[in-house]
Order: structure tokens, then C-alpha cells, then sequence
């Protein structure tokens, strides 16, 4: 016998909150930049609170909604925005500062040591009180949105990178091996502990084996319950 879910009347349904509202608006803004398929907004029954939906370009539907909210990373997100928010005024202006001009005169860390050795305690006490020497600025960039923002700084990182992506360490040649692992004084060693051998046995042979069917059904029924995955 199925079981059929009946929302209940649309006139017993708490408002939806303003913030709701606003975020269905911004993502609507986008829907056509980002190719979104649908942006709507729905009751969540269980935790009796409204949730926004939308389906990407690949036909793959996201929900903003509590359980989200809940997570780790949405929770350090959140943590990271109020640390900028005062911030989040345009214009916004990137300053690149000129190298060599780093803040503080190289010489007066040599003169204070030699003003020192001398005994002259004096002539310490006036160079420690000279003002630090002026930033250079190379160059100032001005943004009129966060995004421009976001963009522009994204793309001056990555001008001097080049990223590389390998399925294991096998891909990576000697060196690229030892700087990003092997290194002593980079790498980090974490002790993993495996409370019942068993049970882990079980799993990897399940996720690493050839039955692919066990896999699939592992899966699918703990798919949910992941948290922190890195893919």
C-alpha cells in the first residue's frame, strides 16, 4: 500500500520568510547567465520551513534549504562573510603593491643593531620612532561588483600557478612527488585508527573490489548520511 503526501492548504502555510523571498529574487537574476532550467520555491514539511529549489544547466536540482544550512561548511562559510561584510560596500579597489616596497625601512633594523652595540641608547630610541616607509602602489583596479571582485583577484592568483590535477601519486613525477608529499618538512602525517578491522575489511572490499552492484547499494544508502566529502 503507497503512501500519498498531501501538502497542506496553501492558506495554512507559514509566510515565507523575507530572506527566502530575496534569494529566490537573486537567483532568478542569475537564471539566465548561469542557464538555470527552474527557480522556485517550496514547504518543507519536515522541519516546517520554506526552502528555496533550483535545477541547474545539467538538470541536476539543488534545495537551500535547513539541512544545508546545517553543515560544517555552510556554518564556516557563514563564520568567513561576517569577517568581511563590513567590506562588502562597492566600489571595491585591489591595490598591487610594487615588490621591494614591503612596509618598514630595511636600513633602520641595521642602524637600531649598530646604534645598540655602540651603547648609543639615544640614537636607538630616535630611529625606532621614524614612521615606516610608504607602500609603493603599482597598480589600483576598481570593482563595482563582488563577483568582479571575486573574478579579478581569482585570475592575478593564478597568473604565476599553473594547476595540475592526477587521479593518484603514481601520475606525478619524482619531484612533484616530494615536494607535495614526501617532504618532511611540508608533509602532514595523520594516524588513522581502525577500531574494527572486520567491519573496515568489509567496506573496502565492497568500495575497491569488482562486485560493482555491492558498490552501487552501498552507495546509494549512504550517500546522505556524508558529510565533509572531498572529491
Amino acid at each position: 500500500m503507497s503512501r500519498h503526501h498531501i501538502l497542506p492548504p496553501l492558506a495554512y502555510l507559514p509566510p515565507q520568510p523575507k530572506k527566502i523571498e530575496k534569494l529566490e529574487r537573486e537567483l532568478k537574476k542569475l537564471q539566465k547567465e548561469e542557464q538555470f532550467k527552474e527557480v522556485d520555491t517550496r514547504f518543507d514539511e519536515e522541519h516546517n520551513l520554506w526552502e528555496v529549489r533550483y535545477v541547474n544547466s545539467q538538470g541536476a536540482e539543488h534545495l537551500i534549504n535547513w539541512e544545508l544550512a546545517s553543515t560544517p561548511e555552510y556554518r564556516q562559510m557563514l563564520s568567513k562573510f561576517k569577517q568581511i561584510e563590513p567590506y562588502m560596500e562597492p566600489p571595491f579597489v585591489v591595490e598591487t603593491i610594487a615588490k621591494g616596497s614591503a612596509s618598514g625601512n630595511g636600513a633602520g633594523a641595521d642602524g637600531e643593531e649598530s646604534a645598540s652595540e655602540n651603547g648609543d641608547a639615544e640614537a636607538t630610541q630616535k630611529k625606532a620612532a621614524k614612521p615606516a616607509a610608504k607602500k609603493a602602489i603599482k597598480e589600483e583596479v576598481e570593482k563595482a561588483t563582488a563577483r568582479d571582485l571575486f573574478d579579478y583577484v581569482l585570475g592575478e592568483g593564478k597568473k604565476e600557478f599553473t594547476v595540475q590535477r592526477y587521479k593518484g601519486l603514481g601520475e606525478m613525477t619524482a619531484p612533484q612527488l616530494w615536494e607535495t608529499t614526501m617532504d618532511p618538512e611540508r608533509r602532514t602525517l595523520l594516524s588513522v585508527r581502525l577500531e574494527d578491522l572486520a567491519e573496515c575489511e568489509t567496506i573496502f572490499t565492497t568500495l575497491m573490489g569488482e562486485d560493482v552492484e555491492a558498490r552501487r547499494k552501498f552507495i546509494e544508502e549512504n550517500a546522505l548520511d556524508v558529510k565533509n566529502l572531498d572529491i
